[in-house]
């Protein structure tokens, strides 16, 4: 009886323990991009830290920026402009930052912050800031040898040297580790949020890794094939390859078809309406799962960090069916290859161009647009698509307002006539 009791003290003081351990700062409260500061705000807030901690931090902070200006300015001057200084404070706090982020809790961290000095914190987080940076390079190594065969522009051009390329060329370990000199416009389906500098890059390409690891399983041809079922015009779109690849695979996994094809026809999005019609969530959920298994079975994925990230995607690609079967528009969500070289194409040879003075005495657009046929209009909505607000900020006013009023003309004409332009210049070939 002795050693049961000892055994439940034992269990006791073992439960009693763990809620001792209990953290007192909540590391959801943290901000990525600032953490530095959050911590310090959420210490002083739980009581971790007083006035005179803060107080004492903050003078050590300005030590470490006036003996980083000097080396700014070379020994030169000891005057430097406000933003300068501000910038460079900005790299030292979010250089502390990321070493404490590596400390095992937040709690942890601030008994750091109390008991390391803050250049040696500084040192710390640069050696990692060091190691991060070269190890982004082998990353960004990675994604060129195994990055996808696509027209997109966006994909492409943030791939390029002119791109991310650009961050490794002009990036500042010393006086500007938060910042992010690339041009990044390539969407990733699990979007790096807040993270800046080091971070996000090494965190971007590791994504963008992954993402082309999946899509390197299936032929540049079907990826094409595929994109172009979604938008004739997909390489000037802000689009993710990734994501309308694991649609549309697990989409032929739900219908039981060849993953690796790509293809999905009417009567496959048929048999998954049936198949899915009246799941609630978390029915729809297992069979989306039960059908991600059967992809990495076919495709032989085997690698845990692309299922960890292709599992992320998922209750995004859920949600996208979920509406789609409430609203009849599963055709939108799993899109359907389209062959561009069994298209029909429609020659169109411009005729003599309509000199300015005569055009600018058309001064009312319908009158204009009715004078035209089917195929004219059609022509002119190749040359003036209608874009969003977002992608039409470069065009010039009086381009705008043709296109908004051949955009109002389009949508007032009967809706057989309205697709039959439509489909007309889906199928133009400009000569």
């Amino acid at each position: 009886m002795h050693l049961i009791a000892q055994v439940i003290m034992k269990g006791k003081m073992m439960k009693i323990a763990n809620i001792e351990k209990r953290l007192i700062i909540d590391s959801h409260n943290l901000s990525g991009q600032f953490y530095f500061n959050s911590i310090l705000q959420e210490a002083y807030a739980n009581g971790l830290l007083n006035e005179y901690d803060i107080e004492n931090m903050q003078l050590q902070c300005i030590s470490l920026l006036a003996n980083k200006c000097e080396r700014y300015n070379m020994g030169v001057s000891s005057s430097i402009r406000i933003e300068i200084a501000e910038r460079i404070m900005k790299s030292n706090l979010y250089t502390i930052g990321l070493y404490l982020k590596t400390l095992p809790d937040p709690d942890y961290a601030v008994y750091e912050l109390k008991t390391v000095k803050i250049y040696e914190l500084y040192e710390r987080g640069r050696k990692l800031i060091d190691s991060r940076f070269n190890t982004a390079k082998i990353i960004y190594h990675m994604v060129q040898k195994n990055k996808l065969d696509t027209p997109n522009h966006s994909y492409v051009s943030t791939l390029g040297e002119e791109g991310i390329g650009t961050f490794f060329n002009t990036y500042d370990l010393e006086y500007d580790a938060h910042d992010i000199p690339a041009s990044i416009d390539y969407q990733l389906c699990n979007p790096v949020d807040d993270l800046i500098g080091i971070e996000f890059i090494h965190k971007y390409l590791e994504n963008l890794y992954l993402e082309n690891e999946f899509c390197m399983n299936f032929s540049p041809k079907n990826i094409h094939r595929l994109l172009y079922g979604y938008d004739r015009r997909y390489e000037d779109l802000l689009i993710n390859v990734f994501e309308q690849v694991l649609t549309v695979s697990l989409g032929c996994a739900l219908a039981g078809g060849s993953i690796r094809e790509l293809k999905i026809s009417q009567e496959d999005i048929q048999c998954i309406y049936e198949k899915l019609q009246g799941y609630d969530k978390q029915g729809l959920m297992l069979s989306i799962q039960k059908a991600i298994k059967n992809i990495y079975e076919e495709l032989d994925i085997r690698d845990t960090s692309l299922k960890k990230y292709i599992e992320r995607s998922l209750p995004k690609i859920a949600s996208n069916i979920e509406i789609g079967l409430k609203l009849n528009t599963l055709n939108k969500v799993f899109i359907n290859s389209v062959n561009p070289d069994l298209e029909s194409k429609i020659h169109f040879e411009s005729g003599v161009k309509m000199d300015d003075e005569e055009y600018r005495k058309l001064e009312e657009y319908i009158s204009l647009f009715n004078t035209l046929e089917d195929i004219e209009i059609a022509v002119m909505i190749r040359r003036h698509p209608f874009y969003s607000d977002i992608q039409a900020v470069d065009i010039s006013e009086k381009e705008h307002k043709i296109r908004l009023y051949l955009k109002r003309y389009i949508s007032e004409l009967p809706d057989k006539r309205r697709e039959q332009i439509i489909q007309i210049e889906k199928n133009l070939m400009e000569d």
